[in-house]
């Protein structure tokens, strides 16, 4: 540790110095924020203090010399003599001397604030990487943030709110430092999160269920700005004149998030109703009688020929990219002629933009959202580790991603994105599920 420097003059000194103490040492590492936002990563905090006191000593020709000590165990140990240490026997009266400065070393034993192992955070999204493209992309940045902050993160996908429940009642037991949940159900996940947070392990929410963040007790919620997403749609339609009755087909019933968008693109669609098309993509039975026969996707793009063959419909906004495959299929089984968009992305539905099978995509940013779950956990254990209090400092803060919408102009910077293919789905035996 080293004293403040002293504004000194040559063989002068004069003043007082209490206890030295070494405040925390907390480095945020700046973090990828879309937008103006910077979270923050986990180094270390020590605290280091030392007891010294001052020594003064008149000489023989009047002058006064000064010296610092400091206490090593039970005995007072001298410094190193600072080279101004002097006052002159013609000192000026009422005027502060100050010495040169002086390097002092803490002798207390420390102990880092951080644990010796790597700190556990859980990130749950609800659905499985394998089966669902958004997610592969999110868990995978969560997985690469968590290698960048040094942590042990165990990554979770549910296909239900009660896998969801035992997922996170599974990273309770290996004692987590924060945990990272999507909310497409927050009712749901009220209660297990009380637990968490009772066990005092801080809550982060991110993607679905924005506005209901708080009542989950989350710090901060990061995800895409559904709604507003929904209303670029809509104006998007508007301008390329599309006119007719607007399919918003949601492929998961009880994710508000995906509703929420749905309620974003009928404030602002002009040309028509909008009419919802809900279908479960993500369990075994998709919804809708007489349909049992088929998977998943044919069971949605027969609901979709289905609802086409009735008429009047003029445009479809699908909300992944699944579902925007299923639609494709149906429109051109039924050789219609419909606007087509969604959110999401792949090379697939860049090609269709580029191709004019779809109008355009809104970009939903399952990497940034990925990522930013890991970093706004990272960011409330820095403030816990600074002694500052993350619920109060937060105060349930939401950083929500302006859609990034892309037409056939962008098409081909579309598909240059792709260096490679998606990241492949965790292997099955290191991807905690919470079954």
């Amino acid at each position: 540790m080293l004293v403040s420097s002293f504004d000194y003059e040559p063989s002068s000194f004069g003043g007082s110095m209490k206890h030295l103490g070494k405040s925390h040492l907390v480095t945020l590492l700046i973090g990828l924020v879309l937008g103006a936002i910077a979270l923050g990563a986990v180094q270390a905090a020590i605290s280091v203090t030392s007891d010294v006191r001052i020594g003064v000593k008149r000489l023989d020709d009047g002058r006064v010399e000064v010296k610092l000590q400091q206490l090593d165990e039970e005995a007072w140990v001298d410094l190193d003599a600072a080279d101004a240490r002097f006052l002159p026997t013609d000192a000026e009266v009422d005027r502060w001397r100050y010495s040169s400065s002086i390097a002092v070393v803490g002798t207390v034993e420390t102990e880092p604030v951080v644990r010796a192992d790597p700190p556990v955070m859980c990130v749950h999204g609800h659905a499985h990487p394998r089966d669902d493209r958004f997610w592969r992309w999110a868990l995978a940045a969560s997985d690469v943030a968590t290698f960048q902050y040094g942590v042990d993160v165990r990554l979770y996908g549910a296909t239900d709110a009660e896998q969801h429940v035992n997922g996170i009642r599974d990273c309770i037991s290996h004692d987590p430092i924060t945990i990272a949940t999507s909310l497409p159900y927050a009712e749901e996940l009220e209660e297990v999160l009380a637990e968490a947070r009772a066990a005092g392990i801080h809550v982060v929410t991110f993607n679905s269920g924005a506005d209901d963040a708080a009542t989950v007790g989350s710090l901060v919620h990061i995800g895409l700005d559904d709604f507003g997403g929904g209303e670029r749609a809509g104006d998007e339609f508007n301008r390329q004149g599309v006119s007719g009755t607007l399919l918003c087909v949601v492929h998961e019933e009880d994710n508000v998030g995906l509703h929420d968008r749905c309620d974003g693109i009928g404030e602002t669609y002009e040309g028509g109703d909008v009419e919802r098309i809900s279908v479960d993509l993500t369990t075994a039975e998709a919804l809708g009688a007489g349909h049992a026969e088929h998977s998943r996707p044919e069971h949605l793009q027969t609901l979709i020929a289905e609802r086409i063959a009735e008429g009047g419909v003029g445009a479809i906004l699908t909300l992944n990219h699944d579902s925007a495959v299923a639609a494709m299929s149906a429109i051109e089984e039924a050789q219609a002629e419909i606007a087509l968009a969604s959110f999401g992305f792949s090379d697939t539905l860049a090609d269709a933009v580029r191709d004019g099978q779809m109008r355009f995509v809104v970009w939903d940013h399952p990497v940034a959202q990925g990522y930013l779950a890991v970093s706004g956990m990272a960011m409330a254990y820095t403030l816990e580790l600074s002694q500052l209090n993350p619920g109060v400092f937060l105060n349930g803060a939401k950083i929500l991603i302006e859609p990034t919408l892309a037409n056939q102009e962008r098409a081909a910077e579309l598909k240059s994105m792709f260096a490679g293919p998606p990241p492949s789905p965790p292997d099955e035996s290191d991807e905690a599920e919470g079954n």
